[in-house]
């Protein structure tokens, strides 16, 4: 081995047992180094005559998590993974994997190369390449389906999910399961198998797949639950066709599709995400956060019951405020209803439910906060409300205590203007429900100290939150942004496209769901309202006028049966004419003339729309990075995954062609809609 390969891969000899060991922090990932420190030894314990087993095991806190990311994007260099595996597998002596932490990608791809595999009972495996709009490249497919069966093997490469190893414990995957001492048993196991005499590898490589598995029907579940996504419909696609070829020629059909997605927009968008989640949480400030240990919520109704149930279920002590002790009592159901919901659901045990619900506390009095290190309100989204609330909890609170707002749109340093203590003021903006969205937008306001948004960041990852920072402006970055692209979808509908129109077009693109049918479910109530807290633009005479005239009908969404759809008794949307009729006499008095509009103007129309206010948010300083945007979208606003983010899109287009789109709609509707954005930003 040369130097760097010894660092990262040891061995040592054990009487008959040769070790290789793995040591290449954080999580073993298969660096250039360890493929060859793989490769090298193997061949020197095979060459070695008082070796009789290998065991592949590693430090630190897993086994091989999968590829090294520091190598993505660079040319790969020798030797390739699939070479490494086969090698492994060729071996004349039996080579046995010892599994702790989670086995991911290339890393279970080892161990599927390897001839027995033990593990620790809390050990995870996965194939999760699809994650990133790729397949297995190493004989995952292959020897997957061979050892586990068709059927498993493609759940596993088709979804990505991580599995225990205990759920698989009767498929073949593991030799030995143990509850403690994962070195000790390995090696107890290793020398059993040589007291046995039990010295002829067993290659997964050679096992059989054929059977009476229905390959179709599994493929129309794949195509449904993919939703756009190429990677899925590949990985079947390719275990199906080699499933009667030889490992090699299975293998070599499987890096032929690997390297074609490889080259793909759709991986070089998930791969964008990837990155641009890690990139959001590095902050350019050097401060520590302050301890969190209790959190006071004021506002049980679903925001705030949702955000407790959050703060809940990570360990946080909760207290509860509210008004009245009725609605005290109604936001401490709603919280241990989230709880009983999640039991219900097999999500967590009762008692693990019990435990989270023992540290929540209500009160009606505003002293019981005095304690908490952070006091986040969820009360009505209303400036003055917000305000006298603030100068309470300057009363009230400690010195060092944050005092957080989940305000979706209103003005921060207003709010901070009021109180002592500005510093100690930051958004912590959740999406709803707050229990389940893993969005949280961090604010910046202009007083905020560095401290406390490094603690308003550390918290949010101790939820589980994906949490970007932003700064002060109407809505933030996520809500400014969807204001804008909403403003555009209600444009198209006073110009003549229909509800079920919009929402086609967008979904059909990519979108989670239609934005009509999502401002239905959320409660078109509920934006209006925060839209009316200040004027209209005048240069704009159809700024949301649809949305305005589905609420003077009193057509509210899902809660009133009627929005932009109509909703019966089992929930399902329906078209209604009502709604035309109500688009069509506003526009007229509005003097916009209908036209027909097709899929391509929807979509294009939504998405630069997007661009425009993200490359605008830039500019203004609003967001650290465009990539911040993307996952804000990803994570908050049902943008699909595997097309990166609205500014990815925007860098795939370039940015030539990004400005002379926005150029040409600047023509079409005025400067005042589509204002001159500087596309620079873009890189």
């Amino acid at each position: 081995m040369n130097n760097e390969n010894q660092t990262a891969v040891t061995i040592e000899h054990r009487n008959h047992v040769g070790l290789v060991t793995v040591n290449y922090a954080p999580v073993n990932a298969l660096s250039q180094a360890v493929r060859a420190g793989l490769v090298d030894a193997i061949e020197q314990l095979e060459a070695d005559f008082n070796t009789k087993v290998i065991v592949i095991r590693c430090e630190g806190r897993t086994f091989i998590a999968g590829a090294d990311i520091k190598e993505f994007g660079k040319p790969p260099t020798a030797p390739f993974l699939p070479d490494v595996v086969n090698r492994i597998e060729a071996c004349e002596k039996p080579v046995i994997a010892s599994l702790f932490g989670t086995s991911l990608g290339g890393g279970f791809e080892v161990a599927l190369a390897c001839h027995y595999r033990v593990a620790i009972n809390s050990a995870k495996v996965g194939l999760p390449e699809v994650n990133l709009g790729l397949i297995p490249g190493a004989g995952g497919t292959q020897r997957s389906m061979r050892l586990l069966g068709p059927k498993q093997a493609l759940d596993m490469v088709t979804s990505g999910k991580h599995v225990g190893v205990t759920a698989l414990k009767d498929s073949g995957l593991t030799d030995a399961i143990f509850e403690k001492d994962l070195d000790k048993n390995t090696i107890a196991f290793a020398e059993q198998l040589i007291a046995e005499g039990k010295l002829t590898p067993r290659r997964v490589g050679e096992m059989n797949v054929l059977g009476d598995f229905d390959w179709q029907a599994a493929k129309a579940g794949i195509v449904k639950k993919a939703r756009g996504k190429d990677a899925p419909v590949v990985a079947f696609d390719v275990m199906e066709k080699t499933q009667a070829m030889s490992i090699s020629d299975g293998m070599a059909y499987e890096r032929e599709q690997f390297l074609i997605l490889r080259k793909s927009e759709q991986s070089a968008a998930l791969i964008h995400a990837f990155g641009a989640e890690k990139a959001a949480s590095k902050l350019s400030i050097d401060a520590k956060p302050l301890d969190v240990v209790k959190v006071g919520i004021i506002g049980g109704g679903n925001m705030g019951s949702g955000i407790a149930t959050a703060f809940l279920s990570s360990k946080f002590s909760v207290q509860l405020i509210e008004q009245t002790e009725e609605a005290l009592e109604g936001g401490l159901g709603r919280i241990k209803g989230n709880f009983a919901g999640n039991v219900k659901r097999g999500r967590m045990s009762q008692q693990a439910a019990d435990d989270c619900v023992a540290q929540l506390n209500g009160s009606i009095d505003y002293q019981t906060l005095a304690d908490c290190d952070l006091v986040i309100e969820a009360v009505f989204e209303d400036i003055d409300v917000k305000k006298t609330l603030f100068a309470k909890l300057d009363d009230v609170c400690k010195a060092d205590a944050i005092l957080a707002t989940n305000t979706s749109y209103l003005d921060i340093d207003e709010i901070a203007a009021t109180i002592s203590r500005p510093q100690q003021v930051v958004g912590m903006h959740f999406f709803s429900p707050a229990n389940i969205m893993k969005l949280m937008e961090v604010v910046k306001a202009d007083k905020t100290s560095d401290q406390v948004v490094a603690t308003a960041m550390n918290v949010g990852k101790k939820l589980k939150k994906v949490s970007v920072l932003v700064g002060v402006c109407f809505g933030f970055a996520g809500n400014r942004m969807y204001t804008r692209y909403g403003r555009e979808i209600q444009q198209m509908l006073l110009e003549g496209a229909t509800v079920e129109q919009i929402d086609k077009a967008m979904t059909g693109w990519g979108m989670a769901m239609g934005p009509l049918a999502v401002q239905d479910l959320s409660g078109i109530d509920i934006g209006h309202n925060a839209r009316s807290a200040q004027p209209f633009p005048e240069h704009d005479q159809g700024y949301f006028r649809a949305a305005a005239t589905m609420v003077e009908a009193g057509r509210l969404g899902r809660k009133t049966q009627a929005g932009f759809y109509t909703y019966g008794e089992d929930g399902k949307p329906q078209n209604d004419p009502q709604v035309e009729e109500l688009l069509r006499a506003k526009a007229k008095s509005l003097g916009i003339t209908q036209r027909k509009i097709d899929a391509e103007e929807i979509v294009d129309r939504a998405l630069f729309a997007l661009i425009s206010e993200g490359l605008a948010l830039m500019e203004a300083g609003i967001v650290q990075r465009l990539s911040d945007i993307d996952v804000i979208w990803l994570h908050g606003y049902g943008f699909p995954r595997h097309k990166g983010g609205p500014m990815f899109q925007a860098q795939q287009l370039g940015d030539v062609n990004v400005a002379n789109s926005l150029a040409d709609l600047q023509n079409q509707f005025g400067e005042d809609i589509w204002p001159i954005t500087d596309t620079d930003a873009m890189g």
